[in-house]
């Protein structure tokens, strides 16, 4: 009878053992996935404030004011450089923290000026559409009072030729 329950004891202290084996393993295998995702959201972050980077200076060509933008973009820098910083002293969720606030802040400077970017452009379309229309419109009428003024000199000329007298020369020889 012994021998049964020291069978019957055994499997399950074999069986804890196994798994606490196992959960060792396992939390690696996670503080390594940990550490790559935190990795991955870092990179991230650093491309979002890139692609922020590069619509802000497509809207500074486009004419609009972006000092606005570049102290939000000099804000998710100094955050991405905590992010870096809590990546290499190990602080993977805090460096996951810090990735995704930096990618939201640089999300937002993208999607501002995309959107500023494109009024500058709609503006700048109206500018040149009202441009247009007035310069048309101005030398329609500039045409218009040329043609009024000369048919008005020409019938004041020809006036003046008909209400002329000739006079007859003699010529003494």
């Amino acid at each position: 009878m012994t021998s049964v329950r020291t069978m019957v004891l055994r499997i399950p202290v074999s069986l804890l053992l196994v798994l606490a084996l196992l959960s060792l393993f396992s939390h690696r295998v996670l503080v390594v996935r940990g550490a790559d995702e935190a990795s991955l959201s870092v990179e991230s972050a650093d491309v979002a404030v890139r692609q922020a980077f590069n619509a802000t200076l497509c809207a500074e060509r486009a004419g609009v004011e972006v000092s606005g933008l570049i102290l939000r973009l000099n804000w998710a820098g100094s955050i991405l450089e905590e992010a870096e910083n809590a990546l290499r002293v190990g602080n993977s969720s805090g460096a996951v923290d810090k990735a995704d606030e930096c990618i939201a802040i640089a999300d937002g400077v993208m999607s501002d000026a995309d959107y500023l970017k494109a009024s500058a452009s709609d503006a700048g379309h109206t500018v040149f559409l009202t441009t247009l229309n007035f310069s048309v419109v101005s030398i329609a009428t500039f045409a218009a009072a040329l043609v009024v003024v000369w048919g008005w000199l020409k019938r004041r000329y020809a006036g003046k030729m008909m209400d002329m007298k000739p006079e007859v020369a003699t010529h003494e020889a």
